[in-house]
């Protein structure tokens, strides 16, 4: 299987390369009299459809990495490096469409003129919209192939989830979220497993939404000039696509301030590993499960992937 997927990834990126080509040549024959920007937004909606193909590929070979594991040391891997890979791809991909996107609204609402031109801008913003597209298809790919769904809160959990989201709030918090959800907080607090309550009630799903969001939107804007798109549809994605990059921005603010404390786990996204003594103490669900689990990748539930990009599963950031 592994072979066949590496295979997979050599034919897409060939066929990629070839496509980005063409869409190259043809937006710099001079045939069109389009400036840089509509040239720019021409290639990227005609190699769109080779990136997705290629990141459908490597979903392939990350899903070939998924498998529950505990080291001799008894640590406990965390994420898969399919998904260690996926994660870091996608925020470069951020990193590059974020800043860039947000100037292009920014600049005009300041009335603040840089001197680059703005063409650059829309060039290096689209080469980070490819990226997260190209993260989306993967990570999607990902989740199809393993049949992960440990990001997922499981059908009939939902009390037990929420139960265990209020203890990991803040204190002044707390009491409020416990009321407007009709939390009993005598009840015991529930252990934790591979990810925290917080993680699969909150982070996880809004930061699928978000990728949902902005990769449909950005589509339905970089579609327009190639098949109509009504004026109001057009708005509403713009509009849209605007508001997921303020979301995002949040978002980004939201997940470091939950896990820049818990170091660990910030390290884990990086060696896919958690020593045991913080799984124990912090995850001792997680731990139970992942010592008496079998690696293969649809028995062992105890490594689960995880943005997505979400698009989520393991390996959302």
């Amino acid at each position: 299987m592994r072979i066949v997927a590496w295979l997979l990834v050599a034919a897409g990126l060939v066929v990629t390369g070839i496509g980005v080509a063409a869409a190259l040549g043809q937006a710099g024959s001079g045939a069109q009299p389009w400036g840089n920007e509509l040239s720019d937004n021409f290639v990227f909606i005609k190699a769109l459809p080779f990136v997705l193909g290629f990141g459908v590929a490597v979903g392939l070979v990350m899903a070939s990495t998924y498998g529950a594991k505990v080291r001799s040391d008894g640590a406990v891997r965390r994420w898969s490096p399919g998904t260690v890979f996926g994660h870091w791809v996608l925020t470069l991909g951020f990193v590059l469409a974020l800043p860039t996107g947000m100037w292009q609204y920014l600049g005009g609402i300041l009335d603040v003129n840089l001197p680059i031109p703005l063409y650059l801008f829309y060039r290096v913003h689209y080469i980070g919209a490819a990226i997260v597209l190209f993260t989306v298809a993967a990570f999607a790919s990902y989740l199809w192939m393993t049949g992960d769904r440990s990001l997922l809160v499981p059908r009939g959990q939902w009390s037990r989830h929420l139960l265990g989201l209020a203890y990991e709030l803040p204190q002044p918090v707390r009491g409020w979220y416990a009321k407007v959800f009709r939390i009993d907080l005598r009840q015991p607090r529930p252990p934790t497993g591979q990810f925290t309550f917080y993680e699969k009630v909150v982070e996880f799903p809004s930061w699928s939404i978000i990728l949902v969001l902005i990769t449909v939107t950005g589509i339905i804007k970089a579609a327009r000039y190639v098949v109509p798109v009504p004026g109001f549809v057009l708005w509403l994605a713009s509009t849209l696509h605007v508001a997921a990059m303020v979301l995002i921005v949040i978002k980004l603010l939201d997940h470091l301030r939950y896990t820049l404390p818990q170091w660990p786990l910030v390290a884990s996204i990086t060696t896919t590993w958690v020593n045991e003594r913080y799984s124990r103490l912090r995850h001792p669900a997680w731990q139970q499960v992942a010592q008496g689990s079998s690696p293969g990748p649809r028995e062992a539930r105890g490594e689960r992937s995880g943005s997505a990009a979400g698009v989520a599963g393991d390996g959302a950031p």
